[in-house]
């Protein structure tokens, strides 16, 4: 690896103020072997403390340091307790479990619990750095405590299938390209049950919604860090539950704090609604500055979107705040139904249509990328990019 580095005994600095190390703390078994499979080759500033899983760890050695990599065996309940402790007397401090054969769901618990990441064992010192860069690169985004709210756009769909979420997650991406604010921005996948956006923009991670959703007051912009998914050019995905979760599971008022934090971080909030409607799923439209409604030209469609119109004048929310967008818009000399009947029958103006352009968008998908990236002369992302430069317009940023 090559790189200009010692090992220093746990307790001693490199000198300083501040936080400047990565502290490892495990038994001497491990720490042998961690030494011996690294040749030599550790970093600097990287302290070795060989402890038993289970005994006390003293807070001194926890107060100038980076991130702290512990022992954990989870079947011991004195190391659970440890990790616990460690968790609550330093919440800022990154904390990752070593582990040996941790499962998902172990993994899953143990970031819940406050754990900033989970590492196997034996001990790997590239799996170590990147954690480490990975932490330094979320603190250096620090969700600002005060000052104006990011807007949100939710976009919701008339029926399941008509492709709201293929609109959303390239709204999205057209959102992340014309930010001045350098924050990015986020779509939160809110189909619990069916939800694909992480497949559809590539993106991989560790945690998702439900992460967040069962932290409780553990939320913070840590946990938040943990559990997004980069995707490139500024935007980041929160994926829905691998596993199906039953909708009223959901705590609106844990969802809302999960948005609010959001809108602190980042320039845009985009949110992919499930088609399914409960108190949550209007509590988050409703908050929303623009609500997408994607339709499509047939009579079930135009009922669906005719019924959710209504429901959401009967919540207060206005009608302005709501865009009507005719998704697989094909231009035919001869049809049953067209925009113009879509508008009168919703009593709604359309804001915009897209093009049917099934084959490209569902090839583009099953490889992880967005639409204009696998044919850059798609009808779909020109029209894609009309509409989000229009919304662009009418987004307005929200106040405190």
């Amino acid at each position: 690896m090559g790189k200009n580095v010692h090992f220093d005994q746990a307790g001693s600095q490199n000198g300083g103020s501040g936080r400047s190390a990565i502290l490892v703390v495990a038994s001497q078994a491990v720490i042998e072997e961690f030494r011996a499979g690294s040749q030599g080759d550790l970093v600097l500033g990287l302290h070795l403390l060989a402890m038993e899983p289970h005994a006390f760890l003293p807070a001194h050695l926890l107060q100038n340091i980076t991130m702290a990599v512990i022992e954990v065996h989870p079947e011991d309940q004195r190391s659970m307790a440890r990790l616990t402790r460690v968790c609550e007397a330093f919440p800022t401090l990154p904390v990752v479990a070593a582990i040996s054969d941790a499962s998902v769901a172990l993994a899953r618990a143990l970031v819940r619990e406050g754990i900033r990441d989970v590492v196997s064992l034996p001990l790997d010192l590239d799996e170590i750095l990147q954690i480490s860069l990975d932490t330094l690169a979320r603190q250096q985004v620090r969700i600002p405590q005060t000052g104006a709210l990011a807007p949100v756009l939710a976009v919701t769909r008339s029926i399941s299938g008509c492709g709201a979420t293929s609109i959303a997650t390239h709204l999205a991406a057209d959102l992340a390209g014309h930010e001045a604010g350098g924050k990015g921005t986020v779509i939160v996948d809110l189909d619990l049950q069916f939800g694909h956006v992480g497949h559809y923009l590539g993106t991989t991670a560790r945690g998702n919604l439900n992460d967040l959703l069962a932290a409780g007051n553990r939320l913070d912009e840590e946990l938040l860090g943990s559990v997004l998914g980069a995707a490139g050019g500024g935007l980041w995905v929160i994926a829905a539950p691998e596993a199906i979760m039953p909708l009223e599971a959901v705590d609106t008022d844990q969802l809302l704090r999960v948005i609010h934090l959001l809108r602190q971080r980042f320039d845009h909030v985009v949110l992919d609604m499930p088609a399914n409607w409960t108190n949550w799923t209007l509590s988050a439209a409703a908050g929303a500055e623009v609500i997408v409604l994607v339709v499509e030209l047939s009579i079930a469609s135009l009922r669906e979107a005719r019924r959710r119109l209504d429901l959401f004048a009967s919540v207060g929310i206005a009608p302005q705040s709501i865009a009507i967008v005719v998704n697989r818009a094909e231009k035919r000399l001869f049809r049953t139904i067209d925009v113009s009947d879509a508008a009168r029958t919703l009593g709604h103006a359309v804001l915009g249509t897209i093009a049917l352009d099934a084959p490209q968008v569902e090839a583009a998908q099953a490889e992880g990328r967005l639409v204009g990236q696998v044919q850059r002369k798609s009808r779909f992302a020109a029209d894609v990019r009309t509409l989000a430069e229009t919304l662009r317009t009418g987004l307005r940023v929200g106040e405190n």
